[in-house]
């Protein structure tokens, strides 16, 4: 037994509260911290350049409600946030204590200081500039109506069926939309990622 680990336990010993107990608990528990969580290859690194780029445009663009408390401080504080600022939040909410996965910090460490799903996938993906009558949009839109509602996410089965004629565009416009949203999600291996790599890839 470590002797810090003797010294916390002692510390138990002499607490007579409950919130004492916990204290200590995680004063020891030092590896409960988000960066356990998330996959060290999953993060971003000084060499991905256009990826940071990209994070602070989507977190410049992002609703408050969206946002951990602290993202918020840091958005009022600053008028124009900038890489290294963001860099610097980062490495402080890895840090952090993990409160569970639907917290919005640990999302928006995921979403800010990772990898998403269009970084892993390669080729011509599907992008807010793609013509929403493009030719191999609607091959892909085309390939989601013989598929069974196991083999995609609900929002991709919902739209399958939808008109998509030449005069609305209605499947491709929905496609478009999906895959511009599932791109940016967070690196996360499963049904969305296998979805997206399949049907949001143009031809050439």
């Amino acid at each position: 037994m470590t002797t810090s680990l003797k010294t916390a336990i002692g510390l138990v010993g002499a607490m007579s509260t409950a919130g004492g107990v916990v204290l200590t608990y995680k004063l020891v528990n030092k590896s409960n911290t988000i960066s356990h969580h998330i996959k060290p290859e999953y993060l971003l690194t000084d060499s991905h350049s256009s990826q940071w780029t990209h994070r602070l445009d989507l977190l410049n663009k992002a609703q408050e409600t969206n946002l951990s408390e602290d993202l918020i401080d840091l958005k009022k504080r600053k008028s124009s946030l900038t890489i290294d600022d963001l860099k610097r939040w980062c490495k402080s909410s890895l840090k952090s204590e993990f409160n569970g996965k639907e917290d919005k910090k640990f999302s928006n460490t995921l979403l800010y200081c990772g990898l998403n799903m269009g970084d892993r996938i390669q080729g011509n993906k599907v992008s807010s500039t793609t013509e929403k009558g493009n030719t191999s949009l609607k091959s892909q839109f085309e390939k989601l109506k013989s598929k069974k509602n196991t083999e995609l996410v609900p929002a991709l089965f919902s739209i399958k069926d939808k008109n998509n004629s030449d005069s609305s565009w209605e499947g491709n416009e929905a496609l478009k939309e999906w895959c511009t949203k599932a791109l940016d999600m967070p690196l996360e291996e499963g049904l969305t990622h296998d979805n997206a790599k399949e049907y949001c890839v143009l031809d050439s």
